[in-house]
């Protein structure tokens, strides 16, 4: 039979009360050593939560704006690199259509050269409708679709206009009036994409600079030396050899002529990488310089959480061994 007296009734719930408080500070100084911030802030910061509030606030802006810059700067990068391909590939197609203009060429040699012309305008047609993260990167605000036919439609779309013209400057003419011209058939039939879509907000009152299109005057001018190109083997057109050879050399002057605004393009597009970089390593620093000042408001010592769990630990460990002692307590122990 257990030994119970009117004043230990209420011991038991005492022990069990005090075991719930003692394991509640287990689980928060526990927490606090994880974390290395208090469990309760508004206690260290008597109640005035607001230097907390706006320091939270920031932080997670930031991190919206990191992840934006982080978008905004890997979809210029890849611009970027088209760029520099669409470059390289009107270099090396000048080059190869200017060695085909000279006098003695063989016609089939220029046949070769003019395909290699309407491939590469095939590949820029590819390279321009490049996605990033789900949307074309040269498309503007039509991000969903690619901006550019193949070669084939839009030597197609320009040989209508030709109809009737024999001299080889005068085809030349017609072919850059095509896509250079307001209103041409580039913009009313050629370009599927749209207008330069907004650039994205990267921090507080900061937007990056939109993205050039495949609509770009400088983008329009190589297309414009590859169609010319082209067209200096096209079975299409009823041209002399010597034509075709003047047409190669004009569509080899074109694509060097695009050089310059091709290079612009690209120096415009290296200063909104710059600025992508220089407001992403601002932000990164805002937000660490932030996360420190958060610590030092909510920040938990380790070592003196670490001492008051030990001491707790100690008291828990203590009151379980108690509340063990009396639960045996007997009436033949006692007598």
């Amino acid at each position: 039979m257990t030994w119970l007296s009117l004043g230990s009734l209420a011991l038991p719930f005492q022990l069990n009360r005090n075991a719930v408080t003692l394991r509640d500070h287990v689980s928060r100084l526990g927490t606090e050593l994880t974390t290395g911030q208090v469990a309760r802030p508004e206690k260290v910061l008597n109640g005035d939560l607001s230097p907390l509030n706006a320091i939270d606030s920031r932080l997670t802006g930031i991190g919206a704006f990191l992840e934006t810059n982080a978008l905004a700067s890997g979809a210029a990068d890849l611009a970027q690199a088209i760029l520099q391909r669409v470059a390289d590939s009107a270099s090396d197609t000048a080059s190869r259509m200017l060695a085909v203009s000279s006098d003695g060429t063989a016609i089939p040699t220029l046949r070769a050269a003019a395909g290699a012309a309407e491939g590469a305008l095939d590949d820029l047609s590819a390279a321009l409708g490049q996605r990033f993260a789900g949307r074309a990167v040269f498309s503007g605000i039509a991000s969903d679709t690619p901006p550019l036919p193949d070669a084939g439609t839009m030597i197609g779309a320009i040989l209508p206009s030709l109809a009737g013209w024999s001299s080889t400057d005068d085809i030349a003419a017609r072919v850059m009036s095509a896509f250079m011209d307001p209103g041409g058939i580039f913009e009313s039939t050629l370009y599927l994409g749209g207008a330069p879509a907004t650039g994205p907000a990267i921090d507080r009152g900061v937007t990056a600079d939109a993205l050039p299109t495949a609509a770009d005057p400088a983008l329009r001018q190589v297309m414009a030396g590859l169609v010319i190109s082209a067209l200096a083997g096209s079975d299409s057109l009823s041209l002399s050899e010597g034509q075709r050879r003047a047409l190669a050399r004009a569509g080899s002057e074109t694509l060097m002529a695009s050089a310059a605004g091709t290079a612009i393009l690209q120096g415009d597009l290296g200063h909104t990488q710059a600025q992508l970089e220089d407001v992403s390593a601002r932000l990164v620093g805002e937000r660490d310089t932030l996360r420190l000042a958060r610590q030092s408001l909510i920040g938990a010592d380790p070592y003196e959480v670490a001492g008051q769990l030990e001491v707790v630990q100690a008291r828990l460990e203590t009151l379980y061994a108690f509340t063990a002692r009396t639960a045996r307590l007997s009436l033949t122990e006692y007598l």
